[in-house]
C-alpha cells in the first residue's frame, strides 16, 4: 500500500536518517513520500530523493553565495550612487573643507545677502526705533545689483568693474581694487575673507582688509546669485544651472548639483539642510555636505529669488505668489513619476481616490487678481512674515497658517524684500520712497524720498540702515 506523502523538513529528516526504530521497514521506501518506486538511475519517482547502496539521502544543494554576494555588492553600489538617503562616502570623508568658515552674521553686523544663513533679513535685539534721518550719500559711479554688506564698521560692495570698501560712519573709501566685470551681487563676509562671483564666469576670494585676491573658480556661465558661507563651503549657483560648493579656504570644488534651468539666487540653510531655487520652477533641498537631492518641490513658474526658512517651514516667491512648505520634507525616488500616473488615471476617470500634493505642501498666499505679483522673497519674523507686491501692497502674514494680519498701500511697485528690525518694517519702492511702519499693526512712522528706485533690499547694522539706490548712491539712515 502507497502511503500519503508528508514532507518533512530537514530537521526531521535528519532525525529520522540517525534513528533505526523512525525508519520504514522496507530500505526501499522513500522517507520522505513512502513511495517504493524508483527511476533507472536511483531516484524516488514520487519526490525525486537520490537512493544510494546505503539508503536514502537528501539531494545536494547547490552553493549560490558566488552569485549573490557580487548581486549584493552591485545592489549596494547603485545605492550608494543613486539614493539620496545613502550618504556618499567619497564626498563626505575624501573632500573634506579646510575651514569650518561661515558668513551667518553676528550681532550688529549684516555679513551676507539675507543677514544669516536662513535668509530671514530679521534682528531681533534692537530696541531703538530709526528716526528716518540721511546721515551720508556718497556715489559708486555706474550702478550695479550688488546689495552693501557690513563688517567690523566697514561696508563692502561690488561695483563697475571694481569691488570697494566704505567707512560706514562716514561713507569715505578705505580701498577699492579693479576687477575684470562688474558686480551685480553681494558680496559674502566669513573670518578675513570675501566671496563674489562675476559676470566673467568666475568666482572669487579676496582678503578682507586689502582686497588682495586669494584664489578663483571657473564657471561655465556668469555667476547668477550672491555666495552663502556654511560649514566650511561656498555655496554659489551661475546660470550654467549648476549650485556649486567651494571650499572656501582653497577653492576647491567640492560637489557640485544641476538643475534644470539656472540658479539664479543664493540658498538658505536649515542645519544640514540648503535650500536653493532654480528658474526650472523647482525649490530643491539638498544634503549641505554631500550635495545629494532630498527633495524637489515643483510650481508652474519660475523661481528667482532665494528661499527663507524659518519657523519649520520652507517660504519662497514663484509666479507672483508665495509658497509655504514644510523644512524637513522629503521625496522618495520615483515618487513623482508615480503620481503623474496616479494622476492621470484619477482625471480619466478611473475609478481611484484623488492623488495627494507634493510632499511637505503648507499653504500658499495668491494676491487677488487686481493685486501685483510678490518678486521678492519675505522678510520672517518671530510670528509674522512681511512680502511686498508689483502694486505697492505689503502684505503681513502669520507664519504657520498665512493668514492675513495687515496689509499697507505704498505709493510704488515693491520689487525688494523688506528688513524687519525690532519693533519696525522698512521696505523700499521703484518711485523711491522709503518706508517705515509700526509691525504689529502696520501704521506708518515715516516715509523718506531718496529720488530714485529702491531696488535691492535694506540692511541694517551698527545701529543704522544702508540703501542702495539705482542711480549708483548708497545712503546711511538712522
Amino acid at each position: 500500500m502507497r502511503l500519503a506523502h508528508v514532507p518533512l523538513d530537514d530537521l526531521e529528516f535528519d532525525a529520522l536518517m540517525t534513528s533505526n526504530d523512525r525508519l520504514p521497514s522496507s530500505r526501499t521506501a522513500c522517507p520522505w513520500c513512502g513511495a517504493s518506486e524508483r527511476t533507472a538511475w536511483g531516484t524516488c519517482q514520487g519526490c525525486g530523493r537520490y537512493y544510494r547502496p546505503e539508503g536514502w539521502t537528501r539531494v545536494p544543494r547547490r552553493r549560490s553565495w558566488w552569485i549573490v554576494v557580487p548581486l549584493l555588492v552591485v545592489a549596494l553600489l547603485y545605492a550608494w550612487l543613486h539614493d539620496p538617503f545613502v550618504p556618499d562616502l567619497v564626498t563626505l570623508f575624501w573632500k573634506r573643507p579646510a575651514t569650518l568658515r561661515s558668513s551667518d552674521s553676528p550681532t550688529h553686523q549684516w555679513a551676507m545677502w539675507g543677514r544669516d544663513l536662513a535668509q530671514r533679513r530679521y534682528i531681533a535685539e534692537a530696541t531703538q526705533a530709526l528716526e528716518g534721518r540721511r546721515v551720508w550719500s556718497v556715489s559708486t559711479g555706474v550702478p550695479t545689483r550688488s546689495a552693501p554688506v557690513l563688517v567690523d564698521n566697514v561696508l563692502y560692495l561690488g561695483g563697475h568693474f571694481a569691488c570697494s570698501a566704505l567707512d560706514a560712519q562716514t561713507g569715505a573709501r578705505l580701498w577699492e581694487v579693479p576687477l575684470s566685470g562688474p558686480v551685480h551681487t553681494a558680496l559674502a563676509v566669513a573670518g578675513d575673507a570675501l566671496y563674489l562671483g562675476l559676470q566673467d564666469w568666475r568666482v572669487l576670494a579676496l582678503e578682507r582688509q586689502t582686497g588682495a585676491r586669494r584664489w578663483e573658480f571657473s564657471m561655465q556661465n556668469p555667476v547668477a546669485g550672491a555666495a552663502a558661507v556654511a560649514h566650511g563651503m561656498v555655496y554659489i549657483g551661475s546660470m550654467d544651472g549648476f549650485l556649486y560648493a567651494l571650499d572656501a579656504a582653497t577653492g576647491r570644488l567640492i560637489w557640485q548639483f544641476k538643475t534644470q534651468d539656472q540658479a539664479l539666487s543664493p540658498p538658505a540653510f536649515a542645519e544640514n539642510t540648503l535650500f536653493m531655487s532654480s528658474t526650472d520652477g523647482s525649490l530643491y533641498a539638498l544634503n549641505a555636505r554631500t550635495g545629494q537631492r532630498w527633495l524637489r518641490f515643483r510650481t508652474p513658474e519660475r523661481l528667482h529669488d532665494t528661499p527663507v526658512v524659518a519657523h519649520g517651514l520652507v517660504y519662497f516667491p514663484a509666479g507672483g505668489q508665495l509658497f509655504a512648505i514644510a523644512a524637513d520634507a522629503y521625496e522618495i525616488p520615483g515618487q513623482f513619476q508615480f503620481k503623474q500616473v496616479w494622476a492621470q488615471f484619477w482625471l480619466w476617470g478611473f475609478p481611484v481616490p484623488r492623488p495627494p500634493g507634493q510632499p511637505g505642501g503648507r499653504w500658499r498666499f495668491v494676491p487677488s487678481k487686481t493685486r501685483g505679483k510678490i518678486l521678492a522673497a519675505p522678510a520672517v519674523a518671530a510670528d509674522a512674515l512681511y512680502a511686498g507686491d508689483t502694486q505697492g501692497m505689503l502684505y503681513a502674514r502669520e507664519v504657520l497658517t498665512g493668514t492675513e494680519l495687515w496689509q499697507f498701500q505704498a505709493r510704488g511697485a515693491i520689487t525688494a524684500s523688506p528688513v524687519v528690525v525690532g519693533s519696525q518694517v522698512y521696505v523700499g519702492t521703484e518711485d523711491g520712497l522709503f518706508y517705515a511702519l509700526e509691525r504689529d499693526r502696520g501704521t506708518l512712522r515715516w516715509q523718506l524720498d531718496l529720488g530714485a528706485p529702491l531696488q535691492l533690499p535694506p540692511v541694517f547694522a551698527s545701529g543704522r540702515l544702508y540703501l542702495r539706490t539705482s542711480d549708483g548712491q548708497v545712503h546711511a539712515v538712522e
